[in-house]
């Protein structure tokens, strides 16, 4: 298979243990550079998946494993060449609450009333009092967010209504910079920044700062990927750009764009790198070395902005594409299925999410786990990305229908992609050799070929599906595999 090169998978809500199996089974195989799990810290309890972006305290005491739990996944995705994202919360706790002490998933004892904290302590102990109501801000009496053009109201506000981090606050960036520190001696290589649109730029450039001092690395060498929104209609000084000093962005305008337009209007997506990436023609453009794409995350699969599994045919084309594109860092999704937008993991109690045979659970395409990086398409499309890496697209052309469109990846990859309801048969040039190229989309055996004669593809794409070659996938050369499609794929219709 090809060397591993940026894909990013988010395993959403799946407990350390069972991660940890599936980066040796799963992801180091497929090529997956780094797996981002849920957020790693003590939370409220609750069966809900929003319980967990709810600290309690910075203790590594989850619903999701134990300290030393999370330490053994690190070190087993690390043996089979996976990095570790965590997903970390620093711009709020809890929502405030009546005045009476609670219990986190790990005991530590809080109250939302008062805004008393006392787990919040430090590595060392050194903030021995915890935190309390002075450590928030208290913007207008405690008001929720509602003006997203006024920049402070964003920042300083309580967005929905949960107590707001003062993170100007010395005593607060001791005490964040300390989580992030013990995150990364733990083995933690990436972090992806919760609500950072809610947490001044100058603020988290500190942050980062204090972090990099106490672990001596340099500060460009922190992969930090920065959760902020962009939106025209906002403040000027939340949006993406704000950010782009201290790491890498999440663009919303992507998966936007696959939500509109796969699988009807594929055509539309040309140029979409310069649309998206060129902040001369874009001012809310975030550059493609900024950029972390995804086709939808949990926030978006539940508020209809983006394309899900409930898609079905069009989710996989539309992950293959940001896949094969030649824009950002791509990000996919490993999650379960829910009727219930506020519904936890399959089985998920108060304080704890049970453990998750992939092996079984992927056994079938209708099982609670969707198994997303089980699926054929997807794993044919990690491995075409980590192949074309640094190349860029060409030959880009389009069917008679909207929905069909290909494109090379100079001399390395080819894709021809079908959103219609009908199959195409095409004829498209590529700038790859000639030769005989499994089509990496449909099958993991090699057991469908296509080839390239005189610099042109001549074939036919099945209905809302596609076809994908790369120069290092033939028949010779392909790695076997006991199926052909694995049994978690859903059907493409």
């Amino acid at each position: 298979m090809p060397r591993k090169t940026d894909v990013e998978v988010i395993a959403f809500q799946q407990p350390w243990n069972s991660i940890a199996r599936e980066c040796t089974q799963t992801y180091g195989p497929a090529g997956v550079a780094y797996v981002e799990i849920s957020p790693p810290q003590e939370s409220i309890r609750g069966t809900q998946w929003w319980t967990s972006y709810q600290p309690v305290s910075y203790r590594l005491d989850s619903k999701l494993g134990t300290e030393e739990e999370l330490a053994h996944m690190i070190e087993e995705c690390s043996a089979a060449g996976v990095d570790i994202i965590a997903d970390v919360v620093l711009n709020q706790t809890t929502g405030v609450g009546e005045d009476k002490e609670l219990t986190g998933v790990a005991g530590t004892r809080y109250n939302p009333g008062t805004g008393s904290y006392p787990g919040f302590t430090g590595n060392e102990g050194q903030h021995p009092e915890g935190v309390n109501s002075h450590d928030f801000h208290d913007y207008n009496n405690g008001a929720s967010i509602s003006n997203y053009r006024d920049q402070d109201e964003v920042q300083q506000g309580r967005l929905g209504g949960m107590w707001d981090f003062d993170s100007s606050s010395a005593k607060v960036r001791d005490l964040q910079s300390d989580y992030l520190a013990r995150l990364y001696r733990l083995g933690v290589r990436g972090f992806r920044m919760d609500a950072v649109k809610h947490i001044d730029a100058e603020d988290v450039k500190a942050l980062k700062q204090a972090m990099a001092k106490k672990i001596e690395v340099p500060e460009q060498d922190i992969y930090w990927i920065q959760e902020v929104i962009g939106n025209a209609g906002e403040a000027k000084g939340i949006q993406p750009s704000n950010y782009f000093d201290t790491g890498t962005v999440t663009q919303f305008a992507f998966a936007g764009a696959m939500k509109s337009n796969v699988p009807g209007s594929l055509n539309a997506l040309s140029g979409l790198r310069e649309r998206l990436g060129d902040t001369k023609r874009n001012p809310y453009a975030i550059p493609t070395d900024k950029a972390n794409v995804f086709v939808t995350n949990w926030d978006t699969e539940r508020n209809g902005q983006a394309l899900s599994y409930k898609d079905g045919a069009a989710f996989a084309l539309a992950n293959a594409f940001s896949l094969a594109y030649d824009y950002g860092t791509p990000r996919l999704i490993s999650d379960y299925r829910f009727t219930d937008n506020d519904a936890g993991a399959p089985g998920a109690t108060e304080t704890s999410v049970p453990d998750v045979n992939f092996n079984e659970a992927c056994a079938t395409n209708d099982g609670p786990w969707n198994c997303e990086q089980r699926w054929t398409p997807t794993r044919g499309m990690i491995a075409f990305h980590n192949y074309v890496h640094g190349t860029a697209v060409d030959h880009w052309q389009e069917g008679a229908d909207a929905a069909v469109i290909a494109f090379s990846r100079t001399g390395k990859g080819f894709i021809a992609m079908n959103g219609s309801d009908e199959e195409a048969s095409v004829e498209f040039e590529t700038s790859m050799p000639d030769g005989e190229y499994c089509n990496v989309y449909a099958v993991q055996d090699c057991s469908q070929t296509v080839r390239v004669r005189k610099g042109k593809v001549r074939t036919s794409v099945p209905a809302r599906s596609a076809v994908a070659l790369y120069a290092g996938a033939t028949a010779k050369a392909h790695p076997s595999s006991p199926v052909a499609v694995d049994p978690s794929t859903p059907r493409q219709d």
